[in-house]
Protein backbone atom coordinates (compact mmCIF):
# COMPACT_ATOMS: atom_id res chain seq x y z
CA UNK A 1 0.00 0.00 0.00
CA UNK A 2 1.61 3.38 -1.30
CA UNK A 3 2.27 5.87 1.75
CA UNK A 4 -0.97 8.18 0.59
CA UNK A 5 -3.08 5.30 0.64
CA UNK A 6 -2.31 4.33 3.95
CA UNK A 7 -2.65 7.94 5.24
CA UNK A 8 -5.92 8.05 3.25
CA UNK A 9 -6.92 4.97 5.33
CA UNK A 10 -5.87 5.75 8.22
CA UNK A 11 -7.74 9.29 8.35
CA UNK A 12 -10.68 7.33 7.37
CA UNK A 13 -10.88 4.91 10.02
CA UNK A 14 -9.99 7.86 12.93
CA UNK A 15 -13.02 10.05 11.19
CA UNK A 16 -15.78 6.97 11.46
CA UNK A 17 -15.87 7.55 15.21
CA UNK A 18 -14.02 8.31 18.70
CA UNK A 19 -15.16 4.36 19.62
CA UNK A 20 -11.64 3.39 18.03
CA UNK A 21 -9.52 5.18 20.83
CA UNK A 22 -12.12 4.63 23.38
CA UNK A 23 -12.02 1.32 22.96
CA UNK A 24 -8.21 1.11 23.09
CA UNK A 25 -7.89 2.85 26.28
CA UNK A 26 -10.37 0.45 27.78
CA UNK A 27 -9.18 -2.51 26.77
CA UNK A 28 -5.72 -1.68 28.22
CA UNK A 29 -6.71 0.26 31.24
CA UNK A 30 -9.99 -1.80 32.52
CA UNK A 31 -9.12 -4.78 31.22
CA UNK A 32 -12.40 -6.65 30.35
CA UNK A 33 -11.81 -9.62 29.36
CA UNK A 34 -9.48 -10.57 32.52
CA UNK A 35 -6.99 -11.11 30.73
CA UNK A 36 -3.68 -9.80 32.56
CA UNK A 37 -3.76 -12.68 34.46
CA UNK A 38 -1.13 -12.97 37.75
CA UNK A 39 -0.95 -16.72 37.33
CA UNK A 40 2.55 -17.89 35.80
CA UNK A 41 2.45 -19.30 32.09
CA UNK A 42 3.81 -22.15 30.94
CA UNK A 43 4.62 -21.46 27.01
CA UNK A 44 5.78 -23.09 24.65
CA UNK A 45 9.10 -22.19 23.37
CA UNK A 46 9.94 -24.36 20.62
CA UNK A 47 10.32 -23.07 17.33
CA UNK A 48 7.78 -23.86 14.63
CA UNK A 49 10.13 -24.06 11.09
CA UNK A 50 7.28 -23.05 8.99
CA UNK A 51 6.92 -19.92 10.81
CA UNK A 52 7.64 -16.82 9.37
CA UNK A 53 10.44 -14.05 10.70
CA UNK A 54 8.53 -11.19 11.92
CA UNK A 55 8.89 -8.56 14.62
CA UNK A 56 6.73 -8.97 17.74
CA UNK A 57 4.54 -6.26 17.51
CA UNK A 58 3.22 -7.89 14.26
CA UNK A 59 2.92 -11.35 15.48
CA UNK A 60 1.22 -10.39 18.74
CA UNK A 61 -1.72 -9.03 17.65
CA UNK A 62 -2.86 -6.10 19.83
CA UNK A 63 -5.15 -3.00 19.98
CA UNK A 64 -2.34 -0.71 21.52
CA UNK A 65 0.20 -2.14 19.58
CA UNK A 66 -2.07 -1.94 16.46
CA UNK A 67 -2.76 2.27 17.73
CA UNK A 68 1.14 2.25 17.51
CA UNK A 69 1.67 0.87 14.33
CA UNK A 70 -0.48 3.29 12.81
CA UNK A 71 0.94 6.33 14.34
CA UNK A 72 4.34 5.29 12.96
CA UNK A 73 2.93 4.52 9.42
CA UNK A 74 1.23 8.24 9.93
CA UNK A 75 4.57 9.81 11.10
CA UNK A 76 5.91 7.74 8.06
CA UNK A 77 3.49 8.68 5.81
CA UNK A 78 4.03 12.77 6.82
CA UNK A 79 7.85 12.07 6.70
CA UNK A 80 7.29 11.50 2.80
CA UNK A 81 5.06 13.97 2.15
CA UNK A 82 7.28 16.67 3.67
CA UNK A 83 10.44 14.98 1.31
CA UNK A 84 12.20 18.56 0.38
CA UNK A 85 13.72 19.27 -2.66
CA UNK A 86 17.36 19.71 -2.72
CA UNK A 87 16.91 23.67 -3.78
CA UNK A 88 14.65 24.48 -1.12
CA UNK A 89 15.23 26.73 1.46
CA UNK A 90 15.44 25.06 4.71
CA UNK A 91 13.87 28.01 7.06
CA UNK A 92 11.23 28.82 4.56
CA UNK A 93 10.26 25.12 3.94
CA UNK A 94 10.48 23.77 7.93
CA UNK A 95 8.54 27.21 8.77
CA UNK A 96 5.49 26.16 6.56
CA UNK A 97 5.84 22.67 7.29
CA UNK A 98 5.99 23.45 11.22
CA UNK A 99 2.67 26.12 10.67
CA UNK A 100 1.26 23.02 8.80
CA UNK A 101 1.33 20.62 11.16
CA UNK A 102 1.90 22.73 14.18
CA UNK A 103 4.46 21.55 15.63
CA UNK A 104 8.05 23.20 16.11
CA UNK A 105 10.74 23.79 13.17
CA UNK A 106 13.05 21.33 14.51
CA UNK A 107 10.41 18.28 14.51
CA UNK A 108 9.49 19.87 11.18
CA UNK A 109 13.36 19.17 9.53
CA UNK A 110 13.01 15.94 11.09
CA UNK A 111 10.09 14.72 9.15
CA UNK A 112 12.32 16.47 6.26
CA UNK A 113 15.49 14.55 6.82
CA UNK A 114 13.43 11.40 7.24
CA UNK A 115 11.62 11.61 4.15
CA UNK A 116 14.99 12.58 2.36
CA UNK A 117 16.73 9.14 3.50
CA UNK A 118 13.35 7.56 2.09
CA UNK A 119 13.72 9.14 -1.27
CA UNK A 120 17.72 8.14 -1.46
CA UNK A 121 17.00 4.52 -0.16
CA UNK A 122 14.20 2.82 -1.82
CA UNK A 123 15.35 -0.84 -0.02
CA UNK A 124 15.30 1.22 3.30
CA UNK A 125 12.08 2.68 3.13
CA UNK A 126 10.02 -0.80 1.76
CA UNK A 127 12.05 -1.83 5.49
CA UNK A 128 10.53 0.60 7.87
CA UNK A 129 7.19 0.88 5.97
CA UNK A 130 6.00 -2.04 8.07
CA UNK A 131 5.41 0.20 10.72
CA UNK A 132 7.22 -1.05 13.88
CA UNK A 133 9.92 1.89 13.64
CA UNK A 134 8.91 5.17 15.50
CA UNK A 135 10.07 8.19 14.78
CA UNK A 136 12.92 8.35 17.26
CA UNK A 137 14.45 5.25 15.39
CA UNK A 138 13.85 6.63 12.26
CA UNK A 139 15.21 9.91 12.58
CA UNK A 140 18.39 7.97 14.07
CA UNK A 141 18.58 6.34 10.90
CA UNK A 142 18.08 9.74 8.88
CA UNK A 143 20.86 10.96 11.08
CA UNK A 144 23.70 8.23 10.64
CA UNK A 145 22.89 8.11 6.63
CA UNK A 146 22.78 11.59 5.99
CA UNK A 147 26.58 11.97 4.36
CA UNK A 148 26.48 8.85 2.23
CA UNK A 149 27.46 9.38 -0.91
CA UNK A 150 26.19 7.76 -4.43
CA UNK A 151 28.86 5.78 -4.41
CA UNK A 152 28.06 4.13 -1.61
CA UNK A 153 24.59 4.42 -1.29
CA UNK A 154 23.62 1.14 -2.70
CA UNK A 155 25.44 -1.07 -0.18
CA UNK A 156 24.66 0.76 2.69
CA UNK A 157 20.75 0.52 2.00
CA UNK A 158 20.92 -3.32 0.95
CA UNK A 159 23.25 -3.43 4.56
CA UNK A 160 20.38 -1.24 6.33
CA UNK A 161 17.14 -2.68 4.70
CA UNK A 162 18.68 -6.56 6.14
CA UNK A 163 19.22 -5.24 9.53
CA UNK A 164 15.86 -4.06 9.70
CA UNK A 165 14.43 -7.03 8.56
CA UNK A 166 13.68 -9.71 11.30
CA UNK A 167 15.57 -12.70 11.24
CA UNK A 168 13.50 -14.81 13.41
CA UNK A 169 9.73 -15.23 14.10
CA UNK A 170 8.86 -12.34 16.89
CA UNK A 171 11.77 -10.66 16.88
CA UNK A 172 12.44 -7.75 19.06
CA UNK A 173 12.61 -3.72 17.56
CA UNK A 174 15.99 -2.98 18.43
CA UNK A 175 16.05 -0.20 20.88
CA UNK A 176 17.67 3.52 20.13
CA UNK A 177 21.66 2.75 21.34
CA UNK A 178 21.70 -0.27 19.66
CA UNK A 179 20.18 0.50 15.92
CA UNK A 180 22.21 3.68 15.97
CA UNK A 181 25.40 1.35 16.67
CA UNK A 182 24.81 -1.38 13.78
CA UNK A 183 23.49 1.62 11.34
CA UNK A 184 27.08 3.39 12.60
CA UNK A 185 28.87 0.14 11.66
CA UNK A 186 27.38 -0.27 8.40
CA UNK A 187 28.39 2.83 7.23
CA UNK A 188 31.72 2.65 8.92
CA UNK A 189 32.20 -0.19 6.77
CA UNK A 190 31.11 1.21 3.47
CA UNK A 191 32.41 4.58 3.91
CA UNK A 192 33.88 5.84 6.92
CA UNK A 193 34.11 9.26 6.28
CA UNK A 194 30.27 9.61 6.71
CA UNK A 195 30.57 8.61 9.99
CA UNK A 196 28.27 10.94 11.96
CA UNK A 197 29.88 12.77 15.34
CA UNK A 198 28.83 11.06 18.42
CA UNK A 199 25.53 12.89 19.62
CA UNK A 200 26.82 12.80 23.19
CA UNK A 201 30.11 14.11 22.24
CA UNK A 202 29.88 17.21 19.57
CA UNK A 203 33.54 18.36 18.35
CA UNK A 204 35.33 15.36 20.07
CA UNK A 205 38.80 16.51 20.31
CA UNK A 206 41.77 14.36 20.32
CA UNK A 207 42.43 12.31 23.18
CA UNK A 208 44.98 13.87 24.63
CA UNK A 209 43.12 16.59 25.38
CA UNK A 210 39.43 14.74 26.53
CA UNK A 211 41.32 14.63 29.68
CA UNK A 212 40.45 17.10 32.75
CA UNK A 213 41.17 17.40 36.54
CA UNK A 214 39.85 20.41 38.58
CA UNK A 215 38.89 20.81 42.22
CA UNK A 216 36.38 23.20 43.49
CA UNK A 217 37.41 24.46 47.17
CA UNK A 218 34.98 27.19 47.68
CA UNK A 219 32.86 25.40 49.87
CA UNK A 220 34.84 25.22 53.52
CA UNK A 221 33.09 21.98 54.77
CA UNK A 222 33.50 20.26 51.18
CA UNK A 223 35.57 19.69 47.98
CA UNK A 224 34.15 18.74 44.55
CA UNK A 225 36.56 16.78 42.14
CA UNK A 226 35.62 17.18 38.36
CA UNK A 227 36.93 14.35 36.17
CA UNK A 228 36.78 14.06 32.86
CA UNK A 229 37.96 11.17 31.13
CA UNK A 230 38.12 9.26 27.15
CA UNK A 231 34.80 7.19 27.32
CA UNK A 232 36.85 3.72 27.59
CA UNK A 233 39.03 5.19 30.35
CA UNK A 234 36.09 6.24 32.00
CA UNK A 235 34.74 2.10 32.13
CA UNK A 236 37.77 1.46 33.34
CA UNK A 237 38.31 3.48 36.14
CA UNK A 238 34.83 2.85 36.61
CA UNK A 239 34.66 -0.51 37.41
CA UNK A 240 37.75 -0.23 39.67
CA UNK A 241 35.95 2.19 41.68
CA UNK A 242 32.90 0.24 41.99
CA UNK A 243 34.76 -2.81 42.66
CA UNK A 244 36.18 -1.65 45.70
CA UNK A 245 33.05 -0.16 46.38
CA UNK A 246 31.60 -3.72 46.26
CA UNK A 247 34.48 -5.38 48.30
CA UNK A 248 33.94 -3.01 51.60
CA UNK A 249 30.24 -2.09 51.32
CA UNK A 250 31.70 1.57 50.55
CA UNK A 251 29.73 4.28 48.62
CA UNK A 252 31.51 5.12 44.99
CA UNK A 253 32.59 8.30 46.94
CA UNK A 254 34.19 6.59 49.94
CA UNK A 255 35.90 3.98 47.41
CA UNK A 256 37.35 6.29 45.15
CA UNK A 257 39.10 8.38 48.36
CA UNK A 258 40.37 4.70 49.87
CA UNK A 259 41.38 3.56 46.81
CA UNK A 260 43.42 7.26 46.20
CA UNK A 261 44.83 6.62 50.01
CA UNK A 262 46.46 3.04 49.31
CA UNK A 263 43.46 1.45 51.99
CA UNK A 264 41.18 -0.47 48.62
CA UNK A 265 43.25 -3.58 49.55
CA UNK A 266 43.69 -6.20 47.11
CA UNK A 267 40.74 -6.02 44.49
CA UNK A 268 41.09 -7.35 40.99
CA UNK A 269 39.29 -6.21 38.66
CA UNK A 270 39.06 -7.50 35.16
CA UNK A 271 38.03 -6.13 31.83
CA UNK A 272 37.37 -7.69 28.54
CA UNK A 273 38.52 -6.72 25.11
CA UNK A 274 37.01 -8.54 22.08
CA UNK A 275 39.56 -8.52 19.28
CA UNK A 276 38.57 -8.85 15.93
CA UNK A 277 42.10 -10.82 14.13
CA UNK A 278 41.09 -10.43 10.68
CA UNK A 279 39.98 -6.51 11.03
CA UNK A 280 41.92 -5.90 13.91
CA UNK A 281 39.06 -4.33 15.59
CA UNK A 282 38.77 -4.32 19.41
CA UNK A 283 35.53 -4.06 21.28
CA UNK A 284 35.85 -3.09 25.15
CA UNK A 285 32.89 -3.90 27.36
CA UNK A 286 30.12 -1.98 25.61
CA UNK A 287 31.61 0.16 22.52
CA UNK A 288 33.99 -0.23 19.37
CA UNK A 289 37.46 1.35 20.65
CA UNK A 290 39.55 3.75 17.51
CA UNK A 291 42.62 2.71 16.55
CA UNK A 292 44.52 4.43 19.51
CA UNK A 293 42.65 3.55 22.25
CA UNK A 294 42.73 -0.29 20.74
CA UNK A 295 46.41 0.04 21.22
CA UNK A 296 46.34 1.71 24.72
CA UNK A 297 44.35 -1.22 25.77
CA UNK A 298 46.04 -4.08 23.91
CA UNK A 299 49.59 -2.71 26.05
CA UNK A 300 47.14 -3.04 29.06
CA UNK A 301 46.54 -7.05 27.99
CA UNK A 302 47.61 -9.46 30.86
CA UNK A 303 45.85 -12.48 29.77
CA UNK A 304 44.96 -14.09 26.43
CA UNK A 305 42.05 -16.23 25.77
CA UNK A 306 39.58 -18.15 23.02
CA UNK A 307 36.50 -18.12 24.85
CA UNK A 308 34.65 -21.61 24.13
CA UNK A 309 31.62 -22.73 25.64
CA UNK A 310 32.03 -25.07 28.86
CA UNK A 311 30.19 -26.60 31.56
CA UNK A 312 30.44 -27.40 35.10
CA UNK A 313 28.58 -28.58 38.10
CA UNK A 314 29.32 -25.58 39.86
CA UNK A 315 26.23 -22.58 40.71
CA UNK A 316 28.24 -19.89 39.91
CA UNK A 317 29.63 -18.64 35.80
CA UNK A 318 33.49 -18.65 35.50
CA UNK A 319 34.96 -15.77 34.39
CA UNK A 320 35.47 -17.88 31.27
CA UNK A 321 32.05 -17.93 30.72
CA UNK A 322 31.27 -14.69 31.79
CA UNK A 323 33.68 -13.20 28.79
CA UNK A 324 31.57 -15.13 26.40
CA UNK A 325 28.42 -14.74 27.72
CA UNK A 326 29.24 -10.63 27.68
CA UNK A 327 30.99 -11.08 23.81
CA UNK A 328 28.00 -12.97 22.49
CA UNK A 329 24.42 -11.03 24.34
CA UNK A 330 26.09 -7.44 24.14
CA UNK A 331 23.48 -6.08 26.42
CA UNK A 332 20.57 -7.48 28.66
CA UNK A 333 18.97 -9.97 27.00
CA UNK A 334 15.52 -9.00 28.47
CA UNK A 335 13.09 -7.22 25.24
CA UNK A 336 13.44 -3.46 25.40
CA UNK A 337 16.86 -3.44 27.88
CA UNK A 338 19.96 -2.04 26.52
CA UNK A 339 22.18 -2.27 30.12
CA UNK A 340 25.62 -3.35 28.58
CA UNK A 341 25.40 -7.44 29.41
CA UNK A 342 29.68 -6.52 30.56
CA UNK A 343 27.66 -5.38 34.00
CA UNK A 344 24.81 -8.08 33.81
CA UNK A 345 24.36 -10.93 36.20
CA UNK A 346 25.63 -14.82 34.67
CA UNK A 347 21.57 -15.93 34.62
CA UNK A 348 20.65 -19.62 34.53
CA UNK A 349 17.85 -19.40 31.61
CA UNK A 350 16.76 -22.63 33.60
CA UNK A 351 16.58 -22.88 37.48
CA UNK A 352 19.76 -24.14 38.93
CA UNK A 353 17.76 -26.57 41.28
CA UNK A 354 16.31 -28.02 38.39
CA UNK A 355 19.18 -28.52 36.75
CA UNK A 356 22.37 -28.08 39.00
CA UNK A 357 24.91 -27.40 36.27
CA UNK A 358 26.29 -24.34 35.19
CA UNK A 359 26.48 -24.46 30.85
CA UNK A 360 27.62 -21.65 28.92
CA UNK A 361 24.97 -22.51 26.53
CA UNK A 362 21.97 -22.30 29.00
CA UNK A 363 23.40 -18.66 30.41
CA UNK A 364 22.13 -14.98 29.51
CA UNK A 365 22.98 -11.74 30.59
CA UNK A 366 20.21 -10.20 32.62
CA UNK A 367 21.08 -6.80 34.38
CA UNK A 368 20.11 -7.02 38.05
CA UNK A 369 16.22 -5.50 37.57
CA UNK A 370 15.57 -7.55 34.62
CA UNK A 371 16.83 -11.02 36.21
CA UNK A 372 14.48 -9.22 39.04
CA UNK A 373 11.83 -9.65 37.46
CA UNK A 374 12.65 -13.20 35.68
CA UNK A 375 12.87 -14.61 39.34
CA UNK A 376 9.93 -13.18 40.20
CA UNK A 377 8.02 -14.84 37.74
CA UNK A 378 6.83 -12.38 35.73
CA UNK A 379 9.04 -13.58 32.46
CA UNK A 380 9.66 -16.81 30.94
CA UNK A 381 12.79 -17.28 29.28
CA UNK A 382 13.77 -20.31 26.64
CA UNK A 383 17.61 -19.86 24.56
CA UNK A 384 18.05 -21.26 21.46
CA UNK A 385 21.10 -23.07 19.92
CA UNK A 386 21.45 -19.98 17.47
CA UNK A 387 22.13 -17.82 20.40
CA UNK A 388 18.30 -16.38 20.31
CA UNK A 389 15.84 -15.94 23.29
CA UNK A 390 12.24 -16.27 23.56
CA UNK A 391 10.78 -14.19 26.25
CA UNK A 392 6.69 -14.45 27.33
CA UNK A 393 4.79 -12.05 29.75
CA UNK A 394 2.95 -13.07 32.39
CA UNK A 395 0.76 -9.95 31.98
CA UNK A 396 -0.12 -10.09 28.27
CA UNK A 397 0.87 -13.50 27.25
CA UNK A 398 3.39 -11.68 24.19
CA UNK A 399 6.21 -13.77 22.97
CA UNK A 400 8.93 -11.68 21.79
CA UNK A 401 12.13 -13.14 20.17
CA UNK A 402 15.61 -11.32 21.28
CA UNK A 403 18.99 -11.34 19.08
CA UNK A 404 22.68 -11.18 20.36
CA UNK A 405 24.17 -7.75 19.79
CA UNK A 406 28.05 -8.45 20.99
CA UNK A 407 31.11 -8.61 19.24
CA UNK A 408 30.60 -12.54 19.28
CA UNK A 409 27.54 -12.34 18.30
CA UNK A 410 28.44 -13.31 14.83
CA UNK A 411 31.30 -15.95 15.79
CA UNK A 412 29.51 -18.92 14.28
CA UNK A 413 30.06 -18.44 10.39
CA UNK A 414 27.50 -19.86 8.26
CA UNK A 415 27.81 -20.83 4.48
CA UNK A 416 26.07 -17.69 3.20
CA UNK A 417 28.03 -15.71 5.57
CA UNK A 418 30.89 -17.03 4.37
CA UNK A 419 29.87 -16.58 0.90
CA UNK A 420 29.16 -13.09 1.02
CA UNK A 421 32.54 -12.51 2.42
CA UNK A 422 34.52 -14.50 -0.27
CA UNK A 423 32.43 -11.95 -2.65
CA UNK A 424 33.04 -8.90 -1.18
CA UNK A 425 36.64 -9.66 -0.33
CA UNK A 426 37.12 -10.26 -4.27
CA UNK A 427 35.20 -6.92 -5.65
CA UNK A 428 37.85 -5.21 -2.93
CA UNK A 429 40.80 -7.28 -4.98
CA UNK A 430 39.51 -6.92 -8.62
CA UNK A 431 38.90 -2.97 -7.57
CA UNK A 432 42.99 -3.04 -6.37
CA UNK A 433 43.49 -4.51 -9.24
CA UNK A 434 41.94 -2.72 -11.66
CA UNK A 435 43.26 0.81 -9.86
CA UNK A 436 46.56 -0.52 -10.44
CA UNK A 437 45.85 -1.26 -13.97
CA UNK A 438 45.19 1.99 -14.37
CA UNK A 439 47.50 3.45 -12.53
CA UNK A 440 49.83 1.81 -14.58
CA UNK A 441 48.41 2.46 -18.19
CA UNK A 442 48.89 6.24 -17.18
CA UNK A 443 52.89 6.19 -16.08
CA UNK A 444 53.18 4.44 -19.79
CA UNK A 445 51.49 6.82 -21.55
CA UNK A 446 53.75 9.67 -19.70
CA UNK A 447 56.57 7.48 -20.65
CA UNK A 448 56.21 7.37 -24.28
CA UNK A 449 54.88 10.82 -24.95
CA UNK A 450 58.39 11.76 -22.96
CA UNK A 451 60.64 9.31 -25.14
CA UNK A 452 58.57 10.64 -28.08
CA UNK A 453 59.76 14.19 -27.41
CA UNK A 454 63.37 13.04 -26.95
CA UNK A 455 63.71 13.73 -23.51
CA UNK A 456 66.35 11.71 -21.34
CA UNK A 457 65.32 8.98 -18.71
CA UNK A 458 66.14 11.83 -15.45
CA UNK A 459 63.24 13.60 -17.43
CA UNK A 460 60.27 11.39 -16.69
CA UNK A 461 57.90 12.89 -13.72
CA UNK A 462 58.04 9.83 -11.59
Amino acid sequence: MSFNALFEKIVSDVAAGDDALLSIATYCLDDPDGSLSIERPTPDHRRDPAEPASWATQANPDLLSGAKAAANLLDLTIAAACTPDGTDEIRRTTGRIARTLGVTVGRARVYCDIGTMLSRMPLTSAAVSCGVFSLDLLRILADVTCAVDSAHLERVDADLAELLTPARPRQAVPGPVVLRRAASRIVGIHQPSALPVDPDAQDVPPPELQTDFTIDTRNPEQTCFHITLPAAEATGVTRIVDAVASAHGYSRAMAFSELVHGGAGDVNVTLNCYRNIDSGEMHLENQWLDPIASDRWTRRVTHLAVPSHSAHDGRFATDNQKALLAGVDGTCRAPGCENPAAVADADHVHRYDDDPQTDSEALQGLCRRCHNEKTRGLLDYTRHPDGTTSVTSIDDGHTVTTVPTGPMAKAVLTFDQALAKKVRAREEHEAARWSWRIATAIARTIADQVNQQGAGAEDIPF
